[in-house]
């Protein structure tokens, strides 16, 4: 398995368009736009770079529990800083290595100077079952496998009709296409 997560890329499974927001905002108004937005995350950008990270749990550590006013609090009083960034190119397997030695649960993407995404533990885990399922897939077929007298080769990435992230693409009409997908177009 260690294998098949060195040949992912951060940026296959992260999460896209970072909702970013000035530290001046109250932690009130943050958890709001947390809300509506649907994240679990805020980047806090002041001089136009990014100085902090603020996560749903802080709001619970440090808010909630210790009975601070989040309305008049501020999200940069609360926020985790520096912020430790990986770049998109890189692996999962790197990527868990310093989620793991660091003990955060999501990781900022960059490419070059620009935040372009956030990795959190859940978009690894949810790839998981199919690294797991392709391990065993491989240590089966050493390579390629042989259906009906044809070898047919995977890919990793998208699925470009349902969007979902696999490890068992298969060309299909020109496309990648995910197992679930390829079933329900035969």
């Amino acid at each position: 398995m260690a294998r098949a997560m060195r040949d992912i890329k951060v940026e296959e499974i992260m999460c896209r368009n970072p909702v970013i927001l000035s530290g001046e905002l109250s932690v009130n108004e943050g958890a709001k736009i947390m809300k509506k937005k649907g994240v679990s995350t805020l980047l806090i950008k002041e001089d136009e770079r990014i100085v902090g990270i603020i996560t749903d749990r802080d709001l619970v550590t440090k808010v909630l529990a210790e009975g601070v006013d989040y309305k008049s609090v501020k999200l940069r009083d609360i926020m985790s800083s520096p912020v430790v960034t990986i770049h998109s190119g890189e692996s999962i397997s790197s990527a868990a290595k310093i989620m793991t030695r660091r003990r955060i649960r999501k990781l900022p993407v960059v490419n070059g100077d620009k935040i372009v995404g956030i990795l959190s533990e859940n978009d690894i885990a949810r790839i998981l079952p199919d690294l797991i399922a392709l391990v065993e897939e491989y240590s089966e077929m050493r390579g390629k496998r042989e259906l009906k007298n044809r070898m047919v080769e995977y890919f990793a990435g998208k699925c470009e009709m349902c969007g979902q992230y696999s490890l068992r693409l298969r060309r299909y009409n020109g496309m990648l296409v995910c197992p679930e997908c390829y079933d329900s177009l035969r």
